[in-house]
C-alpha cells in the first residue's frame, strides 16, 4: 500500500480465527459442540473491524479505501490466518513484490517473512508474538496473494500492548516477548 502498487479498489481478505477470538464469555457460537467439525461465517460484510483496517490503509494511501474482509470461526482455540487478494495497480513482478515486503518490515523484529511462494500455518506462531507472512504474485489471475498468521492472544492482544509498551518507553521491542513459538 505504501509503495503504491495495490489497486485499493481490489482488496479482499478472508480470514479463519480461532474461537478464542470471540472472547471469554460463553456462549452457544464458541460451545464445543457447535464449533467442532464445523466452519461459521460470521460479520457478513459488518465485521466491526473493517473500518479500522479501511482507516489506516487510506492513511497509508492518502485517499479513501473500501475492501472486503470476511472473519470465519473455525474449530481451533487460538490464532489467525488471513488471505488477502489485491490487483497491483501497476506493472509487477515476484521479485518486485518480495522486495517490497522486505524493504517493509526490514525494521520488524516480529514479523517473519516465508520465502516466496511458501506459506505460514498458525501452528508457526503459537503461543510467540511472531507474525508470519508468505506471499505469491499470481501472474495468471494478475494477483498478489498474501498470508498471514498470528497468535491473537499474544500478538493480537497482550503481546502487542507489551510490544507498544516497551516501545513508549524506550525499551528494546522485544523485552519480555523474545520467546519462540510452541511447535511439537
Amino acid at each position: 500500500m505504501k509503495a503504491d502498487v495495490i489497486d485499493v479498489d481490489s482488496i479482499v481478505i478472508d480470514a479463519k480465527t480461532g474461537t478464542s477470538g470471540a472472547g471469554k464469555s460463553p456462549s452457544i457460537t464458541t460451545h464445543f459442540s457447535e464449533m467442532n467439525e464445523n466452519l461459521k461465517i460470521y460479520g457478513v460484510a459488518s465485521h466491526k473491524h473493517t473500518p479500522e483496517i479501511e482507516q489506516e490503509l487510506g492513511n497509508w494511501h492518502g485517499r479513501t479505501v473500501s475492501l472486503t474482509f470476511q472473519p470465519h470461526l473455525v474449530p481451533m482455540v487460538r490464532g489467525i490466518m488471513a488471505t488477502m487478494y489485491v490487483r497491483p495497480s501497476k506493472q509487477v513482478t515476484k521479485a518486485v513484490i518480495s522486495k517490497l515486503f522486505c524493504d517493509a518490515y526490514e525494521e520488524a523484529p516480529f514479523v517473519r517473512l516465508s520465502s516466496e511462494g511458501t506459506f505460514p500455518a498458525t501452528k508457526h506462531v503459537f503461543a510467540s508474538n511472531y507474525c508470519d507472512i508468505g506471499f505469491t504474485y499470481d501472474e495468471r489471475t494478475n494477483r498478489i496473494i498474501v498470508v498471514s498468521v498470528i497468535d491473537n492472544l499474544v500478538k493480537g492482544a497482550v503481546g502487542q500492548a507489551i510490544q507498544n509498551l516497551n516501545i513508549m518507553h524506550g525499551f528494546e521491542q522485544k523485552t519480555g516477548l523474545d520467546f519462540l513459538p510452541v511447535y511439537p
